[in-house]
């Protein structure tokens, strides 16, 4: 219970604000760059295909890290984990596309954000990890490449529920991003997390020892300081709510020694921002 209590106060404390999506709603653009700048923090959006206002973004986001330390066990030394988080993305363009052999012809937006990680190992279902990155995004327009950088905390509490196993996580965020070849304005967000998500293989399902597992989720995210879309000045809304449906193979199929992602489908409630996610990996 004291496991649950603090985390449930490590959420409360915690504050998010917006990402991409901020950007989003913009109107038709001149400059597809320009208007979606706050692309810049992808890497805190996640991977997915975001539909929102009759344009397409979708963002690939590689979460790749070296473990250098192992955490010890039951609150001792923590252990140490460098991120090297990689994401670029593509805009008004959908997976189906190559169904007809349709592929982008450029990236809209690439960024690297390298980081440190620490692990501390409360206990068994508790952990709690806080990070610190900095790095850059680079457009296909010099006119939207921009610094950026973030620090928080992440705290995973994972238990079993029924015949599944359930993470709740509460994180919090605080990034910003810099703009030095133009006007765009420097911005800035911090953001409160709770989600939930619930995973159980369905064993009526199973095919050559695999199971199908499903991983309906929910989570709410805070917006305090939000972000501002940098032509349009639309910012996100103060609280947004989504909810979903992941999908997985367990155990899962490999492609050259990497691990295929999970997949799902989401809808965000985020006012004139809202719209449906194809999600790519982990939900939140």
């Amino acid at each position: 219970m004291r496991a649950l209590t603090a985390t449930s106060l490590c959420g409360l404390a915690v504050m998010w604000a917006g990402t991409c999506i901020a950007a989003g709603a913009t109107p038709t653009p001149t400059s597809a760059d320009t208007q979606f700048a706050d692309y810049a923090f992808a890497t805190e959006l996640g991977s997915g295909v975001y539909a929102i206002n009759g344009r397409t973004i979708t963002i690939y986001t590689v979460p790749a890290s070296y473990q250098l330390r192992e955490a010890q066990r039951r609150g001792g030394r923590p252990g140490i984990r460098l991120l090297f988080p990689f994401t670029f993305g593509f805009f008004d363009f959908e997976p189906v596309d190559l169904v007809h052999l349709n592929v982008p012809t450029s990236i809209g937006a690439v960024s690297l954000e390298p980081g440190v990680e620490l692990e501390w190992w409360l206990n068994n279902a508790w952990h709690v990890y806080p990070y610190l990155k900095a790095g850059a995004t680079y457009a296909s327009s010099s006119a939207a490449n921009a610094v950026i950088w973030g620090a928080g905390v992440r705290s995973d509490y994972r238990f079993d529920l029924g015949d599944g196993k359930s993470l709740w996580r509460a994180e919090f965020t605080y990034a910003g991003v810099h703009y030095p070849q133009n006007n765009l304005p420097n911005d800035s967000f911090t953001r409160l997390r709770n989600g939930l998500e619930w995973r159980r293989n369905l064993p009526s399902w199973e095919w050559r020892g695999r199971a199908l597992q499903l991983g309906p989720y929910v989570f709410t995210d805070v917006y305090f300081n939000a972000p501002e879309g940098p032509a349009s000045g639309i910012s996100a809304q103060t609280v947004q709510y989504e909810a979903g449906l992941m999908f997985d193979i367990v155990p899962g199929w490999e492609i050259f020694g990497m691990a295929l992602p999970r997949l799902g489908i989401g809808y965000r409630e985020a006012g004139i921002l809202s719209g449906w996610r194809l999600v790519l990996g982990d939900p939140f």
